[in-house]
């Protein structure tokens, strides 16, 4: 039985982030979802977080979840959350790692090289935990730096129409510990951009080795929904059809 697909965008974004990879796996007649995470509303945390994600999932059938930068750590929960039986396969796309029962941010603290320097350049703080793109030319250089000149992707004008839709992005679920106590029990996939400028390509091998993730990597940078919709769309629907 062929899963259906259920992608978790990661932070300032929404699940439009999504749309080249979801109509790569419509045309073959793959279920995906994208729903919007209630990022931007301040103080939510995994619960919250979590349940737009459990609601696209269902109460049966099987699942692939696929989690994108921050939304690596929702995904890894919502996999936790599941029957195992249900869950094909926990798909990490250039994504943050959870430590059960740690919070990320202390993470963060104890590890920065997990991320690369000045992929936040330019990103304004406002209340609480909130922050948020002035323009879209500071996230264009900042954010999504180099994307532009990939040369598999939609150059500047799939830049323009990504950095259109960031929205604020509150930062509650870094500083609340992660909700699992042990890693999830299902197939974990960690996609690893080769070029990317966000999420360190050495933390994520790294990373990959210490929750026994099978790697897969991708050229170019943080962004391969933007830049590479029909390759990083084949691998999630050759998970998806994986007898399970």
């Amino acid at each position: 039985m062929t899963a259906q697909v259920v992608l978790v965008h990661g932070a300032w974004h929404r699940g439009s982030s999504w749309a080249p990879v979801v109509a790569q796996l419509e045309r073959t007649g793959m279920p995906a979802s994208a729903p919007d995470l209630p990022a931007d509303t301040p103080g939510t945390g995994h619960e919250d977080l979590m349940a737009p994600v459990l609601a696209a999932a269902g109460a049966d059938g099987p699942v692939v979840l696929a989690g994108h930068s921050l939304g690596g750590l929702v995904a890894a929960a919502v996999a936790g959350r599941l029957d195992p039986a249900r869950v094909r396969a926990l798909v990490l796309v250039g994504a943050l790692v959870p430590e059960p029962g740690r919070a990320y941010r202390d993470r963060m603290r104890a590890e920065p090289e997990l991320m690369v320097p000045g992929y936040d350049a330019g990103v304004r703080r406002g209340e609480g935990r909130i922050t948020y793109w002035p323009d879209a030319e500071t996230a264009a250089t900042g954010l999504y730096r180099g994307v532009a000149e990939e040369p598999a992707g939609g150059g500047r004008a799939a830049v323009a129409a990504a950095v259109a839709d960031l929205r604020p992005q509150d930062w509650t679920l870094l500083a609340e510990p992660c909700p699992l106590t042990t890693w999830p029990t299902v197939r974990t996939v960690s996609v690893i951009c080769t070029g990317d400028r966000v999420v360190d390509p050495d933390g994520s091998r790294r990373e990959a080795a210490r929750i026994g993730a099978e790697v897969v990597e991708l050229g170019g940078g943080h962004f391969p929904m933007c830049t590479r919709p029909g390759e990083l769309a084949g691998l999630l629907a050759g998970v998806a059809a994986a007898p399970g």
